[in-house]
């Protein structure tokens, strides 16, 4: 890999492409859990990657790259296309069908039950900031700015305590799997 980092340009973005293809596309479909809208923003992010530095060489365009993945991810996911995306997507599958297709067996019901009480087991070990900061979050939909007013603190902190305390929770569901 040593030789890949004097690449530089196309040929360089080329390479990146031909390393990572699969871990950006792996980072953009859990976000999304959409493969083709994930496929797609990848496809982008190295579009405009390449037209906005053109002369960069591997080490340079990798954290480009993520960065811009990251951005394109964002903004599909605040977008009103995915969110109509997924409730067509809900009623579409029914068809016919008067009850619905997603209807929960005993079985799904039985690991959700088991899901929520690890996630609430995770959430009260919290620490109580980033627990606020991550329910204000998710179940009132507040922005980051007006968590930042509600807590007190910086919007870049509620950006961090919520990535800290999704990291908990992702931990505690992984290792109740094994």
């Amino acid at each position: 890999m040593g030789e890949s980092f004097a690449l530089r340009g196309r040929a360089a973005l080329d390479e990146i492409f031909r390393l990572q293809y699969d871990q950006l596309l792996r980072f953009c479909r859990i976000r999304l859990g959409n493969v083709p809208d994930a496929e797609d923003l990848v496809q982008e992010a190295f579009l405009s990657v390449r037209r906005a530095y053109p002369d960069k060489g591997v080490e340079e365009l990798r954290p480009l790259l993520f960065t811009a993945l990251r951005n394109l991810t964002l903004d599909y996911l605040k977008s009103g296309y995915a969110k109509r995306a997924r409730s067509s997507d809900a009623f579409s599958d029914l068809g016919d069908v008067l009850a619905c297709a997603r209807s929960p067996t005993p079985e799904t019901q039985m690991i959700d039950i088991q899901s929520l009480a690890i996630v609430q087991d995770a959430l009260a070990r919290l620490e109580p900031r980033k627990r606020d900061a991550l329910l204000l979050s998710r179940l009132e939909r507040l922005t980051h700015k007006e968590i930042a007013v509600r807590l007190s603190v910086s919007p870049r902190t509620v950006r961090s305590d919520i990535t800290e305390a999704i990291a908990v929770m992702a931990k505690s569901l992984a290792s109740s799997n094994h």
